[in-house]
C-alpha cells in the first residue's frame, strides 16, 4: 500500500510541478511584455486606457488565465475517477475538434492572404505572428461550436456503450456525472472572456497593422492600409483636428505616421497646422513628440503664412491621447470593453441613438462567452441517447438550436442598436432563452424522457401555450373589471 501510495503521489506531483514551472515561466514573460508595452508597473493604468480599473481587470484576466493550467492539473490529479474518465472521454474530441476548426480556418485565409504574404516577403516569425495576433478572435468564436460538438460525441459514445447507465445504476445523479462538462463549460467562458475583453474584438486592426509592417508591402496594400488604418479625430473643446494617416498596432510605445494637427479658434478659422512623419505619446508626462515635420501659422487675413521646418519637437500642452484618436470614429464591433467604456465616459453627450450600439456592445462583450456554458446545457441532454437510439437526431437537433442561437443574437443585437429593446435586455436574451431550453432538456432527461426534435418542439409549444393563457387570463380579467 506505501508502494502504491508513493507511485501515485509521485505521478500527481510531477505533472503538477512541470506544469507550475511552464505557468510561472510564461507569467513573467508576460509580465515583462506588460510593463515594457505601457511602460509602467502592473496594476497601474496604461496608455491606451486612462482607467485603471479596466486595466487591473484585463491584466487579472491574463494572468489568471496563464496561470490556470497549473490549478486545472491540481483539480484533475484530486478528482474522482469517473471524473477523470469522463473528462478525458470530452478532452480528446475537444482537442481534435478544435485543432480541425483552426486548421480549416488556416487554409482558408492562407488562401486568402497567401499571396500578399508572399509578395510582402514576409518571413517565417512575421507569417506567425501574423496569425497569432488572429488567434482570440478565431478561439472566441470557434469555442462553442467546438464544445457542442465534443460533448455530443463525447457522451454518445458513452450512451452507447451503456456507460452511463452503469454510472447511474451504481447511484450516482445525472447532474454529477455531467458535472465535470459544466466545469469545462464554465472553464472555456472564462477563456472566452478573457480574449474577448480586448484581444478578439481588435484582432482585425492588429492583423492590418502587421501586414502593413512587412518592407515588401506592395502599394495597392498600402493604399487598403491607409482606409482602414486611417483616422480623423476631432477635439471640439480646444478646436483640433487630428488626422492620422496610419495607426500603430501598440499605441502605448509605437508612432503614429503622417501625422495632421489643425489647430482653429472659437470661431472655426484656421490658426496653425501641424505636419509631421512621425508622431510619439509619452504616457509619463502626457506630452506628444513630433519629428520630421513643419509648422504653418496663419494671420487673421490668411496672408503672410509662416512655415517653420523642425526635426523633434515636444509640445506639453495637447490632451489628446492615441487611444481616443483610434477610437474616436470606430465602429462598437471593433472595439473591446476598455474602448467601449472610453466611448461611453467621454462621449455621453450624444444622443442615446448614437450610444444605444456602444451600450449593447458593452453587455455584448460579457455575454458572449457564456455562450460555451449555455451550449453544455443543451448539448449534455442531447448527447445521452439510448443503446438503440440513433445519435443523429439529437446532434440535428443540437445543430438547429446552435444556428437558433446565432440567429437570435443576430437578432436581439439589432434591436438593442435600434432602441427597440434595452442594451442589457438585447446582449443577454439569447443567453437566457438558450439557457432556459437546456434545462428543460436537462430535466426531461432525468425524467428519463425521449429527447428529439419533436419533443423538444412540443416542449416549446407547451410552455408558450401556458404563457399565452397566462396573458388571455390577465386581459379577460382587467377587461371585466
Amino acid at each position: 500500500m506505501h508502494i502504491n501510495s508513493q507511485k501515485d503521489y509521485i505521478k500527481i506531483i510531477i505533472p503538477l510541478a512541470i506544469t507550475s514551472i511552464v505557468c510561472l515561466v510564461m507569467f513573467w514573460l508576460w509580465l515583462r511584455f506588460e510593463i515594457a508595452e505601457n511602460g509602467s508597473p502592473l496594476l497601474q493604468s496604461s496608455s491606451v486606457d486612462q482607467s485603471g480599473k479596466n486595466t487591473l481587470i484585463r491584466q487579472i484576466l491574463t494572468g489568471s488565465l496563464i496561470l490556470s493550467p497549473s490549478l486545472l492539473v491540481l483539480i484533475y490529479s484530486r478528482s474522482k475517477l469517473f471524473t477523470k474518465y469522463i473528462i478525458r472521454q470530452i478532452i480528446t474530441p475537444f482537442s481534435y475538434s478544435l485543432g480541425g476548426f483552426i486548421a480549416i480556418w488556416l487554409i482558408i485565409d492562407l488562401s486568402d492572404n497567401g499571396p500578399d504574404l508572399a509578395k510582402a516577403g514576409a518571413s517565417l516569425l512575421g507569417i506567425t505572428k501574423f496569425y497569432l495576433v488572429q488567434m482570440p478572435q478565431i478561439i472566441v468564436t470557434i469555442l462553442p461550436i467546438t464544445l457542442l460538438l465534443s460533448t455530443i460525441y463525447s457522451l454518445g459514445k458513452l450512451s452507447k456503450n451503456n456507460e452511463i447507465v452503469s454510472m447511474i445504476s451504481s447511484g450516482l445523479s445525472l447532474n454529477k456525472i455531467l458535472t465535470p462538462i459544466f466545469f469545462i463549460g464554465l472553464y472555456c467562458s472564462l477563456v472566452s472572456l478573457a480574449l474577448n475583453y480586448e484581444w478578439a474584438p481588435e484582432s482585425e486592426a492588429h492583423k492590418e497593422n502587421v501586414l502593413m509592417s512587412f518592407d515588401g508591402v506592395t502599394a495597392s496594400a498600402q493604399n487598403k492600409q491607409y482606409k482602414l488604418n486611417s483616422r480623423l479625430y476631432r477635439n471640439g473643446e480646444n478646436h483640433r483636428t487630428w488626422f492620422i494617416g496610419s495607426m500603430p498596432p501598440n499605441l502605448a510605445s509605437s508612432k503614429l505616421r503622417n501625422v495632421e494637427i489643425y489647430q482653429s479658434d472659437k470661431n472655426g478659422k484656421l490658426i496653425k497646422s501641424h505636419y509631421a512623419a512621425q508622431a510619439q505619446w509619452n504616457h509619463t508626462d502626457g506630452s506628444w513628440q513630433l519629428m520630421d515635420g513643419a509648422i504653418i501659422k496663419f494671420n487673421k487675413n490668411s496672408e503672410n503664412i509662416t512655415q517653420q521646418k523642425f526635426q523633434d519637437l515636444i509640445i506639453r500642452d495637447w490632451n489628446e491621447t492615441p487611444w481616443e484618436i483610434y477610437s474616436g470614429n470606430l465602429s462598437p464591433e471593433a472595439l473591446g470593453i476598455p474602448g467601449l467604456t472610453f466611448h461611453l465616459k467621454n462621449d455621453s453627450e450624444k444622443s442615446a441613438k448614437n450610444l444605444a450600439a456602444f451600450k449593447t456592445h458593452w453587455h455584448y462583450r460579457w455575454a458572449l462567452p457564456l455562450s460555451c456554458l449555455v451550449i453544455t446545457l443543451i448539448a449534455s441532454p442531447l448527447g445521452i441517447v439510448g443503446s438503440r437510439q440513433n445519435l443523429t437526431s439529437s446532434a440535428t437537433a443540437a445543430m438547429i438550436i446552435f444556428f437558433l442561437m446565432l440567429l437570435l443574437t443576430n437578432l436581439f443585437l439589432a434591436l438593442a442598436q435600434g432602441m427597440k429593446l434595452p442594451p442589457l435586455i438585447g446582449a443577454w436574451s439569447t443567453n437566457v432563452i438558450i439557457g432556459f431550453i437546456g434545462i428543460i432538456l436537462l430535466m426531461s432527461r432525468q425524467n428519463n424522457n425521449q429527447l428529439s426534435i419533436l419533443s423538444i418542439t412540443n416542449h416549446l409549444k407547451k410552455i408558450y401555450g401556458r404563457l399565452l393563457n397566462r396573458r388571455q387570463k390577465r386581459t379577460t380579467g382587467r377587461a371585466t373589471s
